[in-house]
């Protein structure tokens, strides 16, 4: 039995939604009786749902009255531009999420709600040290209040006050750098420098210098002597960012720094000895590596002693509106931006997408679109310009299928591309009746696939989403992107 959700409100269409979704619910219609509520019992529920408009007392103010309460997970109702306008404001006084009645999905608000739920659960079931450091959006400046992101959390504070070894897994942008600087910044080496090295970025011939330094003339450019990130990093934290991509021979070199803690400088014979927490990273398969020979399996084994995956983002989309907020917030301040707000539908738009680059992408993302957007707020239109070019470019970098009648049935042909792109089980395309050779691309082969399970669904949209695998948000996109129309519309 999960606790009970706080309502303070009096609208029929939230209430109707709990109800429905089977949440237990305390309702109070003022901000006066909602404090009191929380001062008695602010651990008890799992979240506070909190309307746009209230008697005696702002939401925003209410907002900022809970922080004194408890740590419970925030929702605004949101039925106005005004409310929209305030959420930035809200997000930094510790607004954990919000709902639109009439533009966001009650999936959505449900998956959030469960969201909530599970992550004040989880912040009640640490001890006590551990409970201060996780906030509303997260743990520190980690935002993420999912599951995946859960996961996280307990690793890292099992390790916090641990000088361990640490490897961190994860896709391009999903955040190691910060996951980095929060081991950092919260062990007993804070007071100690932590030394970031991008190991692809530095040409391998001067990596060695980088991390190791080097003495005067030991080559050319060599006009003095100079310390190494090892030295610079002595009693702290050195960052090795994509390890996997070090040369075999350098590797040797980290290897012995990690058995020894002794370095030398390049043309250097004098040996120093440093005492340095090595965290490194890498988006690679490392095994596949040490089985090409290009990863020394011995320093896996020394690097490998507390790994932690970083989820991709997909694996987390209840999470994309804070982190979209918290961009959003940073962007406004960086570029003096007159956007007030992001649109629901602009939301839904970016829970949809798959985010390949992760959060980097979604930062570079909204950072175009919000310099392009001539209006008030950012709306569906804005964002979508910028992802469609995202898909444009990728699509543009795949070769067109060939489909020769030759060698393989046209039905087979279709059915094995549309299950490789898209994972459409069981639909059939249009190209079962061509009979004759032709050059299909992905574009062409989604279309049809579209069209024709939702002609055989007498268009009905829920139904051609599930079956498609899809959300409807994408559905209406694409059917508007192919000119796909109802017959009888």
């Amino acid at each position: 039995m999960t606790d009970p959700i706080l309502y303070v409100g009096d609208s029929l269409d939230i209430k109707q939604i709990l109800n429905e979704s089977s949440k237990k619910i305390d309702a109070v219609q003022n901000g006066m009786i909602a404090l009191n509520a929380l001062s008695d019992g602010a651990n008890k529920y799992s979240a506070v749902i909190i309307e746009d408009q209230l008697p005696l007392m702002d939401p925003s103010n209410l907002i900022k009255q809970l922080e004194h309460y408890s740590k419970t997970p925030i929702i605004a109702i949101v039925r106005s531009d005004k409310r929209r306008s305030e959420i930035l404001n809200d997000f930094e006084n510790g607004l954990s999420g919000w709902f639109e009645p009439k533009g966001s999905s009650i999936e959505h608000f449900n998956d959030l709600l469960d969201s909530c739920n599970t992550f004040i659960n989880f912040s009640r079931g640490l001890n006590k040290n551990h409970r201060l450091q996780i906030n509303s959006h997260g743990l520190g400046t980690i935002l993420g209040v999912s599951d995946s992101m859960q996961k996280i959390y307990t690793l890292l504070l099992q390790i916090q006050e641990k000088d361990v070894i640490t490897i961190l897994y994860g896709e391009s942008g999903t955040g190691k750098n910060l996951t980095a600087k929060f081991m950092h910044d919260t062990s007993k080496r804070n007071k100690k420098p932590l030394i970031s090295v991008n190991c692809p970025a530095i040409p391998s011939e001067l990596l060695e210098s980088e991390l190791f330094g080097h003495e005067k003339g030991s080559f050319t450019g060599a006009d003095e002597k100079k310390d190494g990130k090892f030295l610079v990093a002595n009693g702290g934290t050195i960052f090795l960012d994509e390890i996997g991509d070090m040369s075999t021979s350098l590797q040797a070199k980290i290897l012995r720094v990690l058995e020894s803690g002794e370095i030398e400088r390049v043309g250097g014979a004098e040996t120093h000895t440093v005492n340095v927490r090595v965290i490194s990273a890498t988006n690679q398969d490392l095994n596949e590596k040490i089985k090409e020979g290009k990863f020394r399996e011995d320093l896996f084994h020394r690097i490998n002693v507390f790994p932690v995956t970083l989820p991709p983002l997909r694996e987390r989309k209840v999470d994309i509106p804070l982190l979209t907020y918290a961009i959003f917030k940073a962007l406004k301040k960086k570029h003096n931006l007159s956007v007030s707000y992001i649109g629901p539908k602009a939301i839904d738009r970016l829970i949809d997408y798959s985010w390949p680059g992760n959060v980097r992408e979604l930062e570079n993302t909204l950072e175009r679109a919000l310099l392009i957007c001539n209006n008030k707020y950012l709306t569906e239109d804005d964002l979508g310009s910028v992802l469609d070019e995202k898909e444009t470019a990728i699509e543009a970098q795949k070769e067109p299928v060939t489909i020769e009648a030759s060698d393989q049935s046209l039905k087979e042909i279709n059915e094995t591309n549309i299950s490789e792109t898209h994972d459409f089980s069981g639909i059939k395309t249009a190209a079962e009746q061509i009979s004759t050779p032709k050059i299909a691309t992905l574009k062409e082969i989604e279309m049809e696939a579209i069209k024709s399970s939702v002609e055989r669904n007498k268009w009905n949209m829920t139904t051609t989403a599930e079956e498609l695998g899809i959300s409807r948000m994408t559905l209406y996109r694409k059917l508007e992107q192919y000119g796909l129309r109802s017959k009888e519309q």
